[in-house]
């Protein structure tokens, strides 16, 4: 069985070509370069150079493909032309579609974000809950654009799963998107030493293996036209870093920063970016989001995709192992 997977070289995408190929799978892994050092070898993986917003080599790409995983996307916390996000996230997510449904593929499975909700309230959100406040970041707005857009091919009658990830992390290497494990990265090297605010502020961490197993499952047994979150635990900052402390047996004096204090120095990085055209290190709507909790729960993955969470000390120990051996 062919299977395509778009953002191969992605945190999640390699580590999801991987897993198909071991299943046995023929894995089409699309990249726009065939070369790239993060793509996995093996033997079941085939490179296929093709890019999301051209839709000939998609077309070429889905040829004979049962299901396709759409992993591809901006995930960057700043590009130099905000169209870019718009591009990738909600133009190349209705190419793809529409490549798979003229190549009569199966399934679509589309891996969208938790970001779609934003920030929670008082309790973890589920898939039914509705965002309580606006879209600042375009990393966001462009994923919960591009659910539209499944939505819309969806009632249509193509079979399309999506799969909403938190905050991963795990073994493999850092990119942009993986800024968790770039955090505990920095802490291992001692070049991160800051805990925003007083630490109490809590997001939703996602171990990468569960993430991918979850994909999977979303293959198999994911019904058309929902989401299914794909989490892990809730943790506060005070808790990451003591946990990563533990783990790791490395103590670094680390500096609470106030958030009024983040939110200046974010506007400071805006007008930098603004004046230089320099990559910024943080940028105030980031700033704003450390302000709120990001809680969600998967009791649906679990109950309908039998997906699995990995403990969080667990998983930091493995990422941590990882991390100091790479």
């Amino acid at each position: 069985m062919n299977i395509l997977v778009t953002g191969a070289t992605g945190f999640i995408g390699r580590q999801l070509c991987f897993v198909l190929a071991e299943r046995g799978y023929h894995v089409k892994a699309l990249c726009r370069k065939t070369d790239h050092p993060y793509l996995i070898h093996h033997p079941n993986i085939e490179p296929i150079k093709g890019d999301i917003l051209d839709k000939a080599s998609l077309a070429v790409a889905m040829q004979n493909c049962t299901y396709v995983f759409h992993t591809a996307a901006m995930a960057k916390m700043w590009a130099r032309n905000v169209n870019d996000f718009q591009e990738t996230n909600v133009t190349g997510t209705r190419n793809v579609l529409e490549a798979a449904r003229d190549a009569g593929v199966q399934r679509v499975i589309y891996t969208s974000t938790c970001g779609v909700w934003g920030p929670t309230l008082k309790y973890p959100m589920n898939e039914d809950d509705p965002r309580v406040v606006g879209f600042p970041i375009a990393y966001e707005r462009t994923k919960y654009l591009a659910e539209l857009v499944v939505k819309e091919f969806v009632n249509q009658g193509m079979d399309v799963v999506t799969v909403n990830p938190s905050r991963v992390f795990g073994e493999g290497p850092i990119t942009d998107s993986n800024t968790v494990s770039k955090m505990i990265s920095g802490y291992l090297k001692g070049k991160w030493r800051i805990i925003p605010g007083d630490g109490g502020q809590i997001s939703n961490y996602a171990y990468l293996d569960d993430v991918v197993d979850g994909h999977v499952s979303a293959m198999d047994n994911g019904v058309s036209g929902e989401r299914y979150i794909l989490g892990g635990e809730d943790v506060s900052f005070n808790e990451f870093f003591k946990t990563l402390e533990a783990i790791s047996g490395i103590k670094r004096g680390m500096i609470r920063l106030p958030q009024r204090v983040i939110k200046f120095y974010s506007r400071f990085e805006a007008l930098k970016t603004k004046l230089t055209g320099l990559t910024p290190v943080f940028l105030p709507e980031f700033a704003d989001r450390l302000k709120f909790n990001q809680k969600y729960s998967s009791q649906k993955a679990m109950n309908q995709l039998g997906y699995r969470i990995t403990p969080f000390d667990e998983a930091m120990r493995r990422t941590i192992d990882y991390l100091k051996t790479h």
